[in-house]
This record gives structure tokens, C-alpha cells and sequence, in this order.
């Protein structure tokens, strides 16, 4: 549970024991934890390893083993309308623009929120009468997350939410993010760009082929490379044993910045970021095959 948070009287997404298997391959593996309200959560993994499952899994639209509920209960038609979701697979209608993507919202969705929904088309100078089919990629998966967000949902899930996106200041994205949420409002942020939880999140699961390998505060995922983060003295290869995070070429070599419990002579500590930790996981992973 993020955070180290203890189950209370509160809303929650909550899964136990989930595993999702498809033919030889397994997407997830006993994953167990819990989305409380009102949270901004980062859901961080790379290409693959089991987050778009896990959403698919949560809105019921994969089978699964295990158990998903929504307050204790489980997730069908009569609570669906308080998740939302955005994808780059996108679900909107494409033959139809966004004001009459507006009028459908406030018919079906009684939580609709115009005054949000105008205001992220004013943010994302997004044209009100042109089909949405014909928007491009980025513009696309602009309104996919305009949409998620004015909805009135408790809970928001968003699945790589700017894959694939034209030009565009993420940065900003966010801060108004961060801006218009409501206390009662959860967002879950399923991507594989850190920079995107490090601004964001201040929550963080991370998903390592199919496993759940780390669920708690940003911060703490960060502590994970306290004194195992290194600079090294111009090289010329890799240090035998160590996680490579990035390398910058020089005149004399090649200086790696590391995880590693152990650095060559002549490495200086650095002050570990959100990369590095988990950087650090990928050590620990390697060390325990």
C-alpha cells in the first residue's frame, strides 16, 4: 500500500493475489496491493512489464485469478462509472467532436465536470467542432485524458497516457494536474517515462515482469540507491558487476554514473535520483537470479 498506509475505513481499489496468464506467458504474478482515495500514484515499469494488465485487469476487461474490489466490492456496472480511463489505445467516438463528446458526457455521467472539460480544451487548444478522428496522435491522446478527467470519477486511470504525442510541454500538463484535483480525486498513472512520476507522484508501484517489486512513497524508491550511487573516473568499459545508468563520453574515457555496492577506485558519491532507484531494484533483481 503506498506509503505504508494501513487499510481503514476509506475508499480503495484493492487487489489480492491477481495474476493474469496468457497461454506460456504470465503478465502478472500474485500482485497485491492498494489504491486509496485521493492519492496521485505512478504505476512505473518498462515496455511490458504487466501495467496495462493490471489496468485492463481493474476495469474488468481481461479474466484473471485473484480478487479486485472497489470500497469491498467487486468492480461491475453498478460502480464502474467511478473509474475512469484513459488510453493511447483511445475510446472516445472518432466521427464525433468534442462538443457533442461534451453533451454525451453530462447526458450519461451525472459527476460530469464542464467547467473542467472547457477549461483542458482552453489548456490544450484543442478545436471544438472538428471530428475527433481526424485530431493527430497527440491531439488524440489529449482528449483521451480530457475526457478521463471530466468525467467525475473518483479514480482515473491513465495508460501511457501521452504515447506517441506531438509536441507538447508535459511539464505544464502536470502542474495543472496537480492544480485540479479534488482531495477525494485518485489518479493513477501507468507510464514508463520517470520523469513523469518524479514530477508528479509522490506515490510509486513499481512493475518488473509481471511482479510487484516495490509499492510505496517516490522517496523511499529513491533512498533504495542512498550510498550505492557513483561517478566514475574516466574508464575504458563498464565496471565489471555494476548497473550502468548513463555514461557521458570524455577525452580521457568514458565516466559511468553506477549503482553498485562496490566502485572502482576513484568513483565519487552522487546524490541518488528517482532513475537511480530503480536502477538499484534492477541490481537487487540480478543479484537474486
Amino acid at each position: 500500500m503506498p506509503g505504508g498506509m494501513e487499510i481503514g475505513d476509506f475508499a480503495m481499489i484493492e487487489l489480492k493475489h491477481v495474476t493474469k496468464k496468457y497461454r506460456n506467458k504470465t503478465a502478472l504474478e500474485d500482485v497485491s496491493l492498494c489504491f486509496p482515495q485521493g492519492e496521485i500514484v505512478g504505476l512505473f515499469g518498462e515496455n511490458g512489464a504487466g501495467k496495462t494488465t493490471l489496468m485492463k485487469s481493474i476495469l474488468g476487461f481481461l479474466k484473471y485469478s485473484g480478487e479486485i474490489t472497489l470500497d469491498g466490492e467487486k468492480i461491475d456496472w453498478r460502480n464502474i462509472g467511478r473509474i475512469a480511463f484513459a488510453t493511447s489505445e483511445h475510446s472516445f467516438f472518432p466521427a464525433m467532436d468534442a462538443e457533442g463528446h461534451k453533451a454525451f458526457y453530462q447526458e450519461h455521467f451525472g459527476t460530469f465536470k464542464e467547467k473542467r472539460f472547457d477549461a483542458l480544451m482552453e489548456f490544450f487548444e484543442l478545436p471544438a467542432n472538428r471530428a475527433i478522428g481526424k485530431f493527430s496522435t497527440g491531439q488524440k491522446n489529449q482528449f483521451e485524458v480530457l475526457l478521463a478527467l471530466s468525467q467525475g470519477a473518483d479514480y482515473i486511470l491513465m495508460d501511457e497516457p501521452f504515447a506517441g504525442n506531438d509536441i507538447f510541454n508535459r511539464e505544464d500538463f502536470y502542474k495543472v494536474l496537480l492544480g485540479l484535483l479534488e482531495p477525494s480525486e485518485t489518479v493513477i498513472l501507468s507510464t514508463h517515462i520517470l520523469d513523469d512520476v518524479a514530477q508528479t507522484c509522490p506515490y510509486v508501484c513499481v512493475l518488473r515482469s509481471g511482479r510487484l517489486r516495490y509499492d510505496g512513497a517516490t522517496a523511499g524508491l529513491i533512498d533504495g540507491a542512498h550510498g550505492r550511487t557513483w561517478l566514475t573516473p574516466p574508464l575504458m568499459a563498464p565496471p565489471t558487476g555494476a548497473v550502468v545508468v548513463n555514461a557521458a563520453t570524455t577525452t580521457q574515457g568514458t565516466r559511468y554514473r553506477i549503482v553498485s555496492a562496490a566502485p572502482p577506485v576513484g568513483s565519487q558519491p552522487v546524490e541518488p535520483t528517482l532513475e537511480d532507484g530503480y536502477m538499484a531494484l534492477a541490481s537487487d533483481d540480478r543479484a537474486r537470479a
